[in-house]
């Protein structure tokens, strides 16, 4: 389905995507891990249209995205949704048109009861029904993510990209983020990819896990076949994520 070929990204002379190619699956959720600062958010950018390469391109069924206008061709495209790392929810408004924000944008033909409709069932599937009138301030930090997944749900794209979902969170909020993501992707029939550095999320969550290092895909496997690579650079990763071998191979 997602098809990024050599992509090349440079921020002044901070070289951060060095010829990343990586393929995407139709239907499947891949991890993408990495340590903070390397690149991953920078690929969804990529991915969603948000910058473009200095070189390289993503295609979208074989849909070269990284040549488009996509204000203009963006309809042609199957439709995509991004949960940010800070949630990006727009503090002027309540959840209720932060999650209807989309479809008035987009969907004008909708009626303001089908709208409102829509919302209260997203709003439902990620356990905050009835906070329509609540303010983002008024939110938790996993409050705040859940809306923000909710403002995604609600318009039931076919790819849905997550950034670092589970940052910040405490351990009961991000196994109940996780457990959404997985919910997500049964509800959407979506392919999804998720950045982190979130060991336990990945396992959690993920088909596939891809190890993102020095600006390229350094290694990709099936979750049951990924911690059984031998790569030095990898096992370090895992070390420093405290995660013991006996949690890896539950997964095994």
């Amino acid at each position: 389905m997602i098809h990024v070929h050599d992509v090349w990204k440079r921020y002044g002379k901070l070289e951060v995507l060095k010829g990343l190619s990586l393929d995407i699956l139709d239907g499947e959720t891949l991890v993408i891990l990495g340590r903070s600062g390397v690149g991953k958010s920078v690929l969804l950018k990529q991915i969603i249209g948000l910058e473009t390469p200095d070189k390289g391109y993503v295609e979208i069924d074989n849909v070269r995205v990284t040549d488009l206008n996509l204000r203009a061709n963006r309809p042609g495209l199957k439709p995509i949704g991004m949960l940010f790392q800070g949630a990006a929810l727009f503090d002027s408004m309540n959840v209720g048109d932060n999650t209807a924000f989309y479809l008035h944008q987009h969907f004008p033909n909708l009626s303001e009861s089908e709208v409102q409709d829509r919302v209260a069932h997203a709003l439902e599937i990620v356990g905050l029904a009835g906070t329509q009138k609540k303010l983002p301030s008024e939110l938790s930090g996993g409050m705040r993510k859940r809306a923000a997944l909710a403002r995604v749900i609600v318009y039931r794209p076919e790819i849905v990209l997550y950034d670092e979902p589970t940052t910040g969170l405490d351990p009961i909020t991000s196994m109940q983020i996780n457990e959404l993501i997985n919910q997500t992707k049964k509800e959407l029939n979506a392919t999804s990819i998720v950045v982190t550095h979130d060991i336990r999320s990945a396992l959690e969550v993920g088909d596939r896990l891809a190890f993102h290092s020095d600006g390229k895909i350094a290694q990709i496997a099936p979750k049951n076949e990924f911690f059984k690579i031998d790569d030095p650079t990898l096992h370090d990763f895992f070390s420093n994520a405290a995660i013991d071998r006996k949690e890896l191979e539950k997964y095994h």
